[in-house]
């Protein structure tokens, strides 16, 4: 093997490396805005229950007087 061969293997192994580190990293934040939205969707829903709640509180107010 030739000493420009080493060097363009050695360069290969580093580049699959550093994809495999930059693939995982991709994964990891891929991860971390799926749990936001759900954790988004929750507290949207969680506020439109709230705004319900008070409109039926609201309505049944003004349907007493």
């Amino acid at each position: 093997m030739s000493d420009r061969c080493v060097e363009r293997c050695s360069f290969e192994r580093a580049a699959e490396v550093e994809f495999r580190g930059l693939a995982e990293d991709i994964r990891e934040i891929r991860d971390r805005v799926l749990r936001l939205e759900q954790t988004l969707a929750r507290g949207v829903l969680l506020l439109l229950a709230n705004l319900a709640g008070l409109a039926a509180a609201l309505a049944q107010g003004m349907l007493r007087h």
